[in-house]
């Protein structure tokens, strides 16, 4: 995914957390970038783009954000881009004190809001409604303009 496509600022963290497979395996993995949308973690054998999995994440308190995902796209041997799932303004709010506290923890300062969205992000544009008669309207307008 290009930069041009995401929708949230991601930041190059290491943040410990444990992913459960759709089998209910658990096992340790870092997330070596993240955003409020998604992140990206470490190598995992037996997940394949569009596979759903759950990730734990500590939180500042110790507690665990659970969070359900989807492996949208991975790169071999290096790792799994990760789209979270059904997230709420509360999960997201979560999330933004896990990346200003690990950010804290490593003497970063946090300048940008994971809210933000980045600086080369285009939106896409809104599609038109075009009614019948419009269509009607701009056939009669090319037709007229060939003369």
């Amino acid at each position: 995914m290009s930069i041009n496509q995401r929708k949230h600022v991601r930041f190059s963290l290491d943040i410990p957390a444990i992913l459960i497979t759709k089998y209910g395996e658990r096992q340790n993995t870092l997330l070596q970038q993240i955003s409020i949308g998604g992140c990206f973690t470490d190598w995992e054998e037996n997940i394949y783009s569009g596979d759903e999995f759950r990730l734990e994440i500590e939180l500042p308190n110790k507690n665990r954000l659970p969070l359900s995902c989807k492996a949208v796209y991975r790169f071999e041997d290096t790792g799994i881009g990760v789209k979270f799932l059904n997230l709420s303004q509360f999960e997201q709010e979560l999330i933004s004190k896990i990346i200003a506290h690990r950010m804290d923890v490593e003497g970063v300062p946090l300048s940008v809001s994971p809210f933000e969205e980045p600086v080369g992000f285009k939106r896409p544009p809104e599609p038109r409604l075009v009614s019948a008669r419009d269509q009607h309207e701009e056939r009669l307008t090319e037709a007229m303009a060939s003369d």
